[in-house]
């Protein structure tokens, strides 16, 4: 009977690889991607590509106060010098989505700083 049970449990393990099962990934553990922007352009590279599925952690830094708006997913956050913001989200809709500025400082325009692309698994 032990040798079953042993024998069932090895079976049973095999079913499940690696030594924990991650079921939810916290927002602390997925790795942040750093935005900045300097006179209302984005430093660095203006498109971030990630996986369907993928957990993403964007931190956005800036000089000058706005709002951002992930277009695709709707979300939205406020940004300020010294008031660092950021927008967790999975990546579930594949496709190219533009992050924009509604307005820098005197609340008008509205220009895409950067692309989210969603590439599928």
């Amino acid at each position: 009977m032990i040798k079953f049970l042993v024998l069932f449990a090895a079976i049973i393990i095999a079913q499940f690889p690696g030594s924990a099962p991650a079921l939810a990934q916290s927002v602390d553990a997925v790795p942040p991607i750093s935005v900045e922007i300097k006179k209302r352009k984005i430093v660095g590279a203006r498109t971030i590509r990630v996986k369907q599925g993928d957990q993403v952690n964007l931190q956005w830094k800036t000089d000058e106060k706005a709002e951002l708006h992930l277009h695709g997913y709707n979300i939205e956050t406020n940004v300020a010098p010294g008031k660092p913001a950021s927008m967790n989200f999975t990546a579930k809709a594949t496709g190219r989505f533009p992050v924009t500025s509604h307005g820098f400082g005197d609340g008008h325009g509205h220009s895409a700083l950067i692309y989210i692309e969603v590439f599928p698994k």
